[in-house]
């Protein structure tokens, strides 16, 4: 999870047309706390709809929570853990892991024929205290997190079908990013070093898919350069990278157009195409007073109706997964990262299906 984007604004006049057309698409009921009440009849639900995966991230403190675990069963067939299968949740020390946690989210998936996505091995922020206090040699470092890597991929071995492996290491601009980052201060040729976690990952599990995962990839045409450039020296030097994600944390007034554009230039690399941290942000300018209405509800259906369209419009065998970054309103990171009264999923407070969910299933094909 990372910075939202600074979304063009679009013109007032459009915006007000809009919300008019999307009301009529889009009615709902207000209930007392602003909210909307999803209408009596389920059009369908999302993970039978789909010829791809539909994701959520979760995590296990909710896990006794019976309506959210009905929820995650009920809609998803895919799940990502939000944070305990980072390597800062698992490395305790050089020496030992934690696995419990990951271990529950594994077996939650099991159980109830889910697939995991695994995420992720290889992060800036999530290198533990200790082994950024070890201040290792480029070759010790390397051990380390390769030993790191091929323990985790092959504990799960057969269990998760697929890795973010590496995650943002570029910034909007196109640069390696080097600010708090142990690999950029290690190492002479990052990128190289970031395609031996690839291999190494592959050499666990060669049936799982490989994934670079990062923010703004459709919007930072200079980001998806650079992605789309190691991509290249990746398929030259046989590094397995299987396909390319895309947080989309995103908002009802990022512009769709570039969206849509971003979308099909990561789709030319002919890699696997995740949206993979789905959320959309309605309260933009981060307001006090805001109130979720029927009508920001709608904006925010119409929304998550586009992005499940022009994910459609990509060749059909690109199609990895759209994961939503939550399950329902009630737990987002959004409340406390960006505001309190923010409502970013699909599912309000109460688990019931938002306009939101409908729109995202109208979406699909």
């Amino acid at each position: 999870m990372t910075d939202i984007d600074k979304s063009i604004s679009i013109p007032m006049k459009k915006i007000k047309l809009t919300s008019l057309l999307l009301l009529a698409l889009f009615s709902c009921k207000e209930d007392g706390g602003g909210g909307t009440v999803p209408p009596e009849e389920t059009p369908g639900i999302l993970k039978e709809k789909a010829a791809f995966g539909i994701g959520a991230a979760i995590k296990t403190s909710l896990f006794t929570d019976a309506v959210y675990t009905a929820t995650v069963k009920k809609h998803f067939s895919q799940v990502t853990a939000e944070w305990e299968m980072k390597m800062e949740s698992i490395w305790s020390s050089s020496t030992a892991y934690k696995w419990e946690n990951a271990d529950r989210i594994v077996s939650f998936a099991t159980d109830n024929g889910l697939e995991v996505h695994g995420h992720t091995l290889v992060w800036y922020k999530s290198f533990p205290q200790w082994f950024k206090t070890a201040k290792y040699d480029s070759v010790t470092f390397e051990a380390k997190v390769k030993e790191y890597i091929q323990t985790t991929v092959t504990r799960y071995r057969g269990k998760v079908e697929s890795w973010d492996v590496v995650n943002e290491i570029f910034n909007d601009n196109g640069t390696l990013r080097s600010v708090d980052c142990p690999v950029f201060a290690t190492f002479r040729d990052p990128i190289g070093f970031y395609g031996r976690c690839f291999r190494y990952a592959h050499e666990a599990d060669p049936d799982a898919r490989l994934f670079y995962n990062d923010y703004s990839v459709v919007l930072a045409s200079n980001k998806r350069a650079a992605i789309k450039k190691m991509a290249t020296r990746f398929k030259n030097e046989g590094v397995p990278l299987h396909g390319i994600g895309d947080q989309f944390h995103y908002r009802v007034n990022t512009d769709k157009n570039t969206m849509k554009t971003g979308l099909n230039d990561m789709a030319s690399t002919g890699l696997l195409i995740h949206i993979s941290e789905l959320d959309i942000v309605v309260n933009t300018a981060q307001s006090e007073s805001y109130e979720f209405t029927a009508t920001e509800a709608a904006k925010q259906a119409a929304t998550y109706q586009y992005i499940a369209e022009i994910f459609e419009a990509i060749p059909a065998a690109q199609k990895f997964a759209i994961t939503t970054w939550g399950v329902s309103d009630k737990n987002t990171w959004l409340t406390d990262y960006w505001h309190r009264k923010e409502y970013p999923l699909l599912f309000d407070q109460n688990y019931n299906e938002k306009q939101a969910y409908k729109g995202l299933l109208s979406g699909l094909k």
